[in-house]
């Protein structure tokens, strides 16, 4: 299963944060400054201008996704204040076409946000360092696991006895080493009290075409791929059928090319049982199977070394928000219980496996 994402990922997402269809760059950097002052007026200025500019400067994929970006900076500024986005003429209209054009959700995402946000003109809803921080950190976190991703989706196609394969889930842990200290940056810097008191307001849901569309969210990044090509439910386990409807609500926020991956994934068996099974049927002793199981045990500990301080810090933010609080992505912190309980429960079952020589050759 060749399919690689990284390069033409990275180039899109590269394209996108240089597009500036809207010329937005010249009123985004007021935006901190009206959400501070609660300006809706102001506010509602910049997004009409913006959304009339879309007919005749909007016409692809790369300027659609730049103007999703800069219209979701704006559009949830308002629904912020208390303003429905949709009393500015056309931008429910906006959104659905923009969505047409780039193949994704008609509002702004987790890609949109950090991902596809320009380096050099950063869109932010504040001021504070704290969001230039998590701004930061979440595209160097997304950066890092295009790479993984693509080791992984070609791992699957891989025996256990295969000597490329540890190099593959080498690549994939470094990967993943990166998106975990990332979390722990912002988990490091970023107080509960800040980010549920002067950040989340700004990820509000938004009904566009009827459908209620949730804010940029941990449960849109790429985990949500790795997770399923890695270590997701099988037919008959007690998880199963919360994963799938975790799956029908969250894969549609990821780009066609992370759907269409997941979607080639899901008729594979998922990475780490199949590795764990193939294991068993060797020698124990067998040193290319002994250093897949090590490799393979090691990418485990960076998934949990990003799941459970997540699952900490969603459970630190939530305590200080009023009973039946959501996160951005429209979850209590349920979801992440589940994902903790299942990445624990995968790792018992390679706890199993056979161990052999697992000196590193």
């Amino acid at each position: 299963m060749n399919v690689l994402l990284a390069p033409p990922m990275r180039e899109l997402d590269l394209d996108v944060a240089g597009s500036d269809p809207l010329d937005a760059a010249r009123d985004a950097p007021r935006l901190p400054a009206l959400n501070r002052a609660g300006d809706t007026t102001g506010l509602d200025r910049i997004a009409r201008s913006w959304t009339d500019r879309v007919p005749s400067r909007v016409h692809d994929a790369v300027t659609a996704g730049a103007a999703l970006r800069d219209l979701g900076f704006v559009l949830a500024s308002l629904e912020r204040h208390g303003v429905d986005y949709r009393s500015v003429p056309g931008a429910e209209e906006t959104l659905l076409r923009l969505g047409a054009l780039t193949d994704e959700v008609p509002r702004d995402s987790v890609y949109t946000y950090a991902l596809r946000n320009p380096e050099n003109a950063v869109r932010s809803f504040t001021e504070l360092p704290e969001e230039a921080l998590f701004i930061r950190e979440v595209r160097t976190a997304g950066t890092a696991l295009r790479p993984a991703v693509d080791a992984l989706l070609e791992a699957l196609a891989v025996p256990v006895d295969d000597p490329a394969l540890a190099e593959l889930l080498d690549e994939a842990t470094r990967g993943f080493s990166v998106f975990a200290q990332s979390l722990l940056s912002v988990k490091r810097n970023i107080t509960p009290e800040t980010f549920s008191g002067e950040l989340r307001p700004y990820f509000p849901p938004m009904t566009v075409g009827g459908q209620v569309l949730y804010a940029p969210g941990g449960a849109q990044m790429t985990p949500l791929l790795v997770d399923i090509v890695l270590i997701r439910p099988e037919p008959g386990d007690p998880q199963e059928e919360w994963y799938e409807q975790y799956l029908r609500e969250n894969v549609p926020y990821l780009p066609a090319a992370y759907r269409a991956a997941g979607e080639r994934a899901r008729h594979h068996r998922p990475l780490l049982p199949r590795l764990v099974d193939e294991a068993v049927r060797h020698s124990p002793g067998h040193g290319t199977v002994a250093r897949t199981l090590t490799a393979l045990r090691a990418l485990m500990r960076e998934l949990l070394r990003f799941r459970l301080p997540h699952l900490r810090l969603a459970k630190a933010n939530m305590n200080i928000r009023p009973d039946g609080s959501l996160g951005s992505g429209g979850y209590t912190t349920d979801s992440l219980d589940h994902l903790a309980e299942l990445t624990l429960a995968r790792g018992r079952l390679l706890s199993g496996a056979p161990t052999g020589d697992t000196t590193r050759r």
